[in-house]
């Protein structure tokens, strides 16, 4: 029986043990993470892999190199070795994005350094080196791409010009409202929603591809509780959810995130570093509804 959105919903992951087994447990299979060469991590996913289904989306960036993100000289010939061990580590991957937002600043280490054609040889290098080890891998490029944004839409068709066509499967793209005025954060407030919509046809018509939305989210706690609250955050996702089905290219949408991280902002559903420990918040029902009604489900 079809399901009534026409996508897989997955949702992002920090490796918290505790968080993974609550959504395992429920039928939650479709994850995005950063990938190291760390043992434990090897062996966690493998585990989930086994027991559970469990299918990730593995970003390939900072994280994986030698060093982590404190290494910043790292060449092409460190990057194509650390990205074949990755692939050779973790046969259970077949999806790979290459790099997180690699226009941000916080995030360029090494090799990428803000370069469009050195963030085009990346992609290059990195479908080359998976595919030689798994053919039929899928490889997801830009990152995490701002949704609206003319300035970083200029700096991706750039990338794309250099001829990024031929090793891109799908495109990555991160939407978020936090460019727009903090009282107007949903979808049906302020002109979010008409933005999104422009950035996602900007990018459809440049591309051609496939588009993954790899992060959406929106925190339940903040140090500004005035805008952030967990009813806030429940309504953002089903309107978020709701809006990408209206676009027949989009096939994923990864909800940031599961693990409520400490500091600033915690975006996750199961909050289990905030007031309230270990209770889901309440977007997490929502979450699992539009999750069973999913191609997650298919």
């Amino acid at each position: 029986m079809p399901q009534s959105l026409p996508f897989i919903i997955g949702i992002g992951t920090h490796g918290n043990v505790s968080s993974e087994a609550r959504a395992l447990a429920v039928g939650v299979k479709y994850y995005r993470t950063d990938i190291t060469l760390n043992q434990t991590q090897v062996s966690h996913i493998r585990e989930e892999s086994a027991r559970y289904g469990a299918s990730y989306l593995g970003i390939l960036d900072y994280d994986t190199v030698p060093g982590g993100h404190s290494n910043t000289h790292w060449n092409l010939s460190v990057w194509d070795s650390s990205v074949a061990a990755a692939v050779s580590a973790y046969p259970e991957i077949s999806t790979w994005e290459v790099w997180n937002e690699p226009l941000v600043p916080l995030f360029q280490t090494g090799y990428v350094n803000g370069s469009p054609y050195n963030y085009y040889m990346l992609i290059k290098s990195t479908y080359e080196t998976v595919k030689s080890i798994e053919p039929n891998a899928t490889i997801v490029c830009f990152g995490g791409a701002p949704i609206y944004g003319p300035p970083a839409f200029y700096w991706y068709a750039e990338v794309w010009s250099y001829g990024a066509s031929k090793y891109c499967s799908a495109i990555s793209i991160h939407a978020y409202t936090f460019d727009q005025p903090q009282d107007s954060l949903l979808l049906n407030e302020s002109n979010n929603a008409e933005l999104w919509a422009q950035g996602l046809a900007a990018y459809e018509n440049m591309t051609g591809k496939p588009i993954w939305i790899t992060e959406t989210g929106m925190p339940a706690y903040s140090t500004n509780a005035y805008y952030f609250n967990q009813s806030v955050q429940k309504d953002f996702l089903v309107q978020a959810m709701d809006f990408f089905n209206g676009f027949t290219y989009v096939k994923r949408v990864y909800w940031y995130d599961l693990w409520g991280l400490s500091g600033g902002n915690d975006f996750g559903l199961l909050n289990l570093s905030e007031p309230g420990s270990g209770a889901p918040n309440a977007a997490w029902a929502a979450f699992l509804l539009l999750y069973n009604d999913s191609s997650s489900m298919g």
